[in-house]
């Protein structure tokens, strides 16, 4: 049967999800018999704490399930405001938040709320795959600036400034960052935040703070707002319970910014979803209030913490391999370019992966969608053991091939 339905030009310049098409595949396989083991998934593998799962049962038997206002239930978003001012160091009213389906969502509703055709969005590379993405469907430009391993993966003041102007509309800050796991210290905030004030006044930061509970070796994630106190107020937090609680499948996020953004950006989303799914919502009200929560938090993160130590442990052993030792998130972002390219098996990162998890059963996610051609990035959400064999066929795989 043949069609002549015509895809908008807004759809057809859309990419599909390099991680959910991955995750698709590795499914594919196991549904096959095969035992794949994937680093691709960006979600704990954890359950929701168990005060969690309680209250969402309860609620389910007990309480009629009906639309959640717009911008979120009064609790929730009562409950929003006080965890992320203790964490910013300033008092955000219940008209400050908003509350959606998931932070993707919140930064979605964002860049359709305040940009204008134009209007350019800066941000880091490697970079969120969806970045880019989301800025383009709302009109935006994405502007990348690349970074390097050796800078950590972060954007310095010398790279910024070069591209700020009178059409910067924000500059995305995410840290610890998906894909690397770098973390911007106090320091490096403020040289940031100094340049944006002084080359684009009147650009808006937007910190996309999601992974900040989950850090290691000592390093603390710092807010914007402490960090450029004094430099700039303009700026725009997204945040959400799904990495921090393991709470994926709930599909919460929230945004704090002024009340005038907050109010434009329920306008759209009570014309798109409506409220985030109640349940969701109560669930995500218990994760941040229930005294029970923050120690089963602290475990998930101890054991992150130890995953790191075996997938960096494991990739040293890979011929060809160099990684940063991430500060955050649950990723590593393997530079796999001496396998790629001229004189190399495989042109592409994304042929690498291919070949990886045709070959070895391993699924890894290629950078090129990250704006970081000639990497692999590896979600270590996942067992011990997995990432022990895993990283074991990489290397087994990765020492048959030649190296540039």
């Amino acid at each position: 049967m043949t069609s002549d339905f015509a895809i908008s030009k807004r759809a057809a310049a859309i990419k599909p999800s390099a991680t959910l098409a991955v995750s698709a595949k590795a499914a594919e396989l196991r549904a096959a018999g095969k035992e794949v083991l994937s680093f691709a998934a960006g979600e704990p593998d954890f359950k929701p704490p168990k005060a969690v799962r309680e209250a969402v049962s309860q609620a389910s038997l007990s309480e009629p399930i009906r639309y959640a206002p717009v911008p979120g239930t009064p609790a929730l978003r009562d409950a929003v405001a006080a965890e992320l001012g203790a964490f910013h160091g300033r008092t955000f009213a219940r008209n400050q938040i908003l509350v959606s389906c998931g932070a993707k969502h919140s930064l979605a509703n964002l860049f359709l709320a305040s940009l204008d055709p134009g209007d350019a969005v800066v941000v880091g590379a490697p970079y969120w795959v969806s970045y880019p993405d989301m800025v383009g469907l709302a009109g935006g430009v994405p502007i990348t600036v690349s970074t390097t391993r050796a800078a950590g993966w972060k954007l310095t003041p010398d790279a910024l400034e070069p591209v700020l102007g009178p059409k910067t509309r924000f500059v995305i800050l995410n840290s610890p960052s998906n894909p690397t796991g770098a973390g911007y210290t106090r320091d490096e905030l403020r040289a940031l935040g100094e340049v944006i004030a002084s080359k684009a006044p009147s650009a808006w930061i937007v910190t996309d703070d999601i992974y900040r509970n989950l850090v290691y070796d000592g390093f603390e994630a710092t807010s914007a707002f402490v960090a450029m106190a004094g430099i700039t107020e303009r700026i725009v937090a997204i945040d959400g319970v799904s990495k921090t609680y393991a709470m994926t499948g709930h599909r919460v996020g929230y945004m704090a910014g002024p009340v005038e953004l907050i109010s434009a950006a329920s306008r759209i989303q009570s014309q798109t979803t409506s409220g985030a799914a109640t349940l969701s919502q109560r669930a995500a009200l218990t994760a941040l209030t229930d005294p029970s929560v923050p120690a089963e938090v602290e475990a998930m993160r101890t054991a992150f913490a130890r995953r790191r130590s075996l997938i960096l442990e494991g990739l040293a052993q890979a011929s060809g391999v160099e990684v940063q030792r991430p500060d955050g998130a649950f990723y590593v972002f393997a530079d796999v370019s001496r396998h790629v390219g001229a004189g190399a098996k495989h042109a592409t990162d994304v042929e690498l992966a291919t070949w990886l998890l045709q070959e070895s059963l391993v699924a890894t996610v290629p950078g090129t969608p990250f704006g970081a051609p000639g990497h692999l990035r590896m979600s270590y959400a996942t067992d011990d053991a997995s990432i022990e064999e895993g990283c074991r066929r990489i290397a087994k795989a990765l020492a048959t091939l030649p190296t540039a």
